[in-house]
């Protein structure tokens, strides 16, 4: 049997000891039985923005953030020197070549 624990959490994207995510993990189930789908209800009475359980290299993973996600970066555009993409990733023909 391994050492590691089963169940985990991060807080702000930092890991909790194993004792500090037992704790957490009972806290939220104890919440979550009580209030069936209301992880939103607890994030808020504990002071979170959001928690998330999820699963990471086979462990149960609680992912706590104290404050709002960082903004996702926008899709690069594409650069003004070069054309865009043909539809089917073809290349374009040679100039004044014909077969």
């Amino acid at each position: 049997m391994s050492d590691r624990s089963n169940l985990a959490a991060t807080v702000d994207g930092a890991p909790l000891s194993d004792e500090e995510a037992r704790d957490l993990w009972t806290r939220f189930s104890r919440h979550m039985d009580e209030h069936r789908g209301d992880a939103a209800g607890f994030a808020r009475e504990s002071g979170y923005v959001s928690v998330t359980p999820t699963f990471d290299r086979g462990r149960a993973l609680l992912v706590v953030r104290t404050t709002e996600a960082p903004p996702e970066a926008p899709a690069p555009r594409p650069r003004a020197d070069r054309p865009a993409a043909r539809p089917g990733g073809g290349k374009r023909p040679a100039r004044g070549r014909r077969r």
